[in-house]
């Protein structure tokens, strides 16, 4: 329970983005619940911009590889015979 109680602490002083706020009251079940429903909004948040950016990241991956891969002729064309 001291470890929790330490943790919930430590959850407690740090607010978004490294903004430090001491607390000295004791710690409310709802304001519990309300920071971790906070941590959860910016969890999301991060995961859906990472998602974006991991998304964005492979269409240029893709664009790029097909810039640097020669042209293939199209399906069907005869390939040209070696003369000897």
């Amino acid at each position: 329970m001291l470890r929790l109680q330490g943790l919930v602490i430590c959850a407690m002083m740090i607010e978004s983005m490294g903004q430090v706020k001491h607390r000295s009251a004791p710690v409310g079940g709802q304001e519990l619940i309300t920071l971790a429903q906070k941590l959860a909004r910016d969890a999301e948040r991060h995961a859906i911009l990472s998602a974006s950016l991991a998304s964005q990241a492979d269409r240029l991956m893709v664009a790029g590889l097909r810039l640097l891969d020669p042209p293939r002729p199209p399906k069907g064309t005869p390939k040209p015979r070696a003369q000897a």
